[in-house]
């Protein structure tokens, strides 16, 4: 695809940061349909016939200018209309998503420029025979990573969330303490709470079941945490009660029982679960797109898909450190205010790992993810 920026000479920074936004919530294809619509609407302006556009359009001189046109003239048609109904969004497709207003679930189109996730507050109104969302009222917390695709495009899996349940397992598929620390930098960013939900711990073997647990020793300081089984629904109630009333929304790799658990706290849901493939160790994805239940007890449940792996979305070296909260009771033995706890000379979060203060397996997984940021 030829370089987007290189012809904007008229068009200012800000307005070259908001093409960029809106052209990157397009797909490829859509992409090349708008360039070439651009492109007719080029080729007709350059004629005796004026083509029935908006005067941006018609003045617009490079085939850019026409595409951020035609973009900011999309979204304003879709938004044109009064609202005629707010809900909550409770499923969410590629081009519709379904939103929860008054008891009833109404389905409602997207434009494509609007970046909407499940547990979003919408406006809605008619649109031909179906609806459209109209607004997104702005989150109070969020869940989001790069997009898989489109490492410069920000995918939120779930907003307005009360707290992120995390969910691993300590034996099939294995432990991967890795990612636990990569939710929980997304998670505090986000503005959410985190509980560890260490599900399937009817498979531990009593021999190891203390080697096993005590992996997770770094994080009993720095979350809450909760043991779980679905076969002996070990922890099932304690969840049921800390969750009471909150909208959460539950996460982890594929395999862990995410959705296993959510049935275990609420039987009459019946969501789909799959097992652990053979051989790998991997979970089997059971659950392709986030849903929202709404429960009698006034809980809310977001199940989103397993993943294979997490990355972390706007988040820079210098920041990073402080999504470590164990890190702070030690940075200020620090030489240097600006500390990055790498190569500096009498830091005092290495000396805490030195000592045994502080957890190495958290230290080296700090130094991993700054690695690739």
């Amino acid at each position: 695809m030829h370089a987007l920026f290189d012809t904007f000479q008229v068009m200012q920074k800000e307005q070259q940061k908001l093409f960029n936004e809106r052209l990157s919530m397009l797909e490829e294809n859509e992409r090349r349909k708008l360039y070439k619509r651009a492109s007719m609407v080029r080729k007709l302006s350059q004629t005796r016939r004026k083509p029935q556009e908006d005067e941006n359009i018609k003045r617009a001189k490079s085939l850019d200018e026409i595409v951020f046109q035609l973009l900011l003239q999309e979204e304003n048609e879709a938004a044109s209309g009064p609202a005629t109904g707010h809900g909550v969004v409770v499923w969410l497709g590629s081009k519709t998503c379904q939103v929860r207003s008054e008891g009833n679930i109404v389905d409602c189109a997207l434009s494509r420029l609007q970046s909407v996730a499940v547990g979003d507050r919408v406006s809605f109104r008619p649109h031909g025979d179906s609806h459209a969302v109209l607004a997104v009222y702005p989150r109070t917390t969020v869940l989001s990573r790069p997009d898989v695709d489109n490492g410069n495009v920000e995918r939120v899996i779930a907003a307005n969330v009360d707290i992120v349940v995390v969910v691993v397992s300590v034996v099939a598929p294995p432990l991967h303490a890795r990612i636990i620390d990569r939710y929980m930098v997304a998670i505090q960013r986000g503005g959410a709470k985190m509980l560890l939900a260490v599900n399937k711990t009817d498979l531990l073997d009593e021999s190891t079941r203390e080697t096993e647990l005590a992996k997770l020793d770094p994080y009993r300081s720095c979350m809450s945490m909760l043991l779980c089984s679905t076969t002996d629904m070990t922890g099932i109630s304690d969840l049921r009660e800390m969750l009471k009333g909150q909208t959460c929304a539950f996460v982890g790799h594929s395999g862990v029982g995410k959705s296993s658990l959510i049935n275990a706290f609420q039987p009459s849901l019946s969501i789909l679960t799959g097992s652990v493939s053979e051989g790998y160790g991997r979970g089997t994805h059971t659950t392709t797109a986030s849903t929202l239940h709404e429960l009698p007890c006034g809980t809310r449940l977001i199940d989103t898909p397993g993943v294979r792996s997490f990355g972390l979305w706007d988040i820079d070296a210098k920041g990073l450190a402080w999504y470590f909260p164990e890190f702070e009771d030690f940075r200020p033995n620090c030489k240097f205010r600006d500390c990055n706890h790498t190569h500096e000379p009498q830091c005092g979060v290495k000396q805490a790992v030195v000592r045994g203060d502080l957890s190495q397996a958290r230290y080296d997984s700090y130094l991993r993810i700054l690695t690739l940021l």
